[in-house]
């Protein structure tokens, strides 16, 4: 059974909690699976946030874009990703996790603090003079070394949102490319389609622009038989929608 809550009723501390009340809600494990089931409701609170920081924003996006990688393998399994793609960042089952034990830890404190139950414990006195020695084999250039580095892995930190923001916004304007497509004729084939693609990542995009048009009853598809190309057309209502305008 699907348990269904309304978002806009809840106050959420970011992308990572909103994912857990989503799967929480309809008592789902915490997979790839169930991620893939929610991806929709999690889709549609992101296009009606308003009056959110550009910050908050991209964070939300970059668990979109994980999101919706997820989903198109779990539609189409022989799909393969790109190997960066994989590996870019931690697994969001793992983030997953990782929060609800910490949001867990965060609840029980909570309480103990709501019943007076907090613990001090005594100033520390030290009997001897605390001392550092640095190590030895350290150096203003082993030094310098280390502050390039984690210069450079803070740089790369930066950067991801960005690129996620790039290819959850790129969803929106391939389904305008689609639109035009067959508003220049009758109907097209998924295979001449997905031939223009540069990448396995526009290829993807592509195929989530088309079963968004699909679901919205925008684009109507047809298969003759199995494995055969699909047909690609407007539905009858966009038809007369389109001869109106």
């Amino acid at each position: 059974m699907t348990h269904s809550i309304t978002l806009s009723e809840h106050q959420f501390e970011g992308p990572l909690d909103l994912l857990l009340t989503l799967i929480e809600s309809q008592k789902l494990s915490i997979t790839d699976i169930a991620l893939a089931q929610v991806t929709e409701q999690f889709l549609s609170y992101v296009r009606n946030l308003e009056e959110v920081d550009p910050t908050t924003l991209s964070d939300y996006l970059a668990i979109a874009a994980k999101l919706l990688v997820i989903k198109s393998k779990a539609i189409l399994p022989s799909l393969e990703i790109e190997p960066e793609e994989e590996e870019a960042g931690v697994p969001l089952e793992t983030q997953l996790l990782l929060y609800k034990q910490f949001r867990e830890v965060a609840r029980y404190l909570k309480s103990l603090d709501a019943h007076g139950e907090q613990g001090f414990t005594r100033t520390t006195v030290f009997s001897q003079r605390v001392s550092f020695f640095p190590d030895p084999d350290i150096s203003p250039s082993t030094l310098h070394a280390s502050i390039l580095k984690v210069l450079t892995e803070i740089q790369e930190l930066d950067a991801l949102p960005k690129a996620r923001i790039k290819e959850a916004v790129s969803i929106q304007e391939k389904i305008s490319h689609l639109q035009g497509l067959l508003a220049r004729q009758i109907e097209t084939k998924l295979s001449s389609i997905l031939a223009g693609a540069k990448n396995k990542s526009e290829a993807i995009v592509t195929f989530l622009a088309l079963l968004e048009l699909i679901k919205q009853r925008i684009f109507s598809v047809e298969q003759d038989a199995l494995f055969t190309d699909i047909t690609i057309r407007k539905t009858e209502q966009t038809q007369i929608n389109n001869q109106t305008n």
